[in-house]
C-alpha cells in the first residue's frame, strides 16, 4: 500500500512539475514574442527618423535659464 501511495504522489508532483514548465514556456515565448515586436518597431522608428532628418529644420537651442523668474 505504501508504494502505491508513493507512487501516487509522485505522479501528482510530476503532473504538477509538468503543468508548471508549460505554463513558464508560454510565459517565455510570449515574452520573447514581445521583444520582437519592439525591435521591429525600434527599427521602424529609426529608419523613419533617418528619411525624416532630411526634411527637418533644427532650431537653434535656447540657453537654460537656472534660478528664479
Amino acid at each position: 500500500m505504501r508504494l502505491k501511495a508513493d507512487n501516487r504522489a509522485l505522479s501528482e508532483r510530476l503532473a504538477e512539475a509538468t503543468g508548471r514548465i508549460d505554463e513558464l514556456t508560454d510565459s517565455r515565448a510570449q515574452a520573447i514574442a514581445r521583444l520582437a515586436a519592439q525591435h521591429e518597431e525600434i527599427t521602424r522608428l529609426r529608419q523613419a527618423a533617418e528619411v525624416a532628418r532630411t526634411s527637418i529644420t533644427r532650431l537653434p537651442r535656447r540657453n537654460a535659464v537656472i534660478g528664479p523668474c
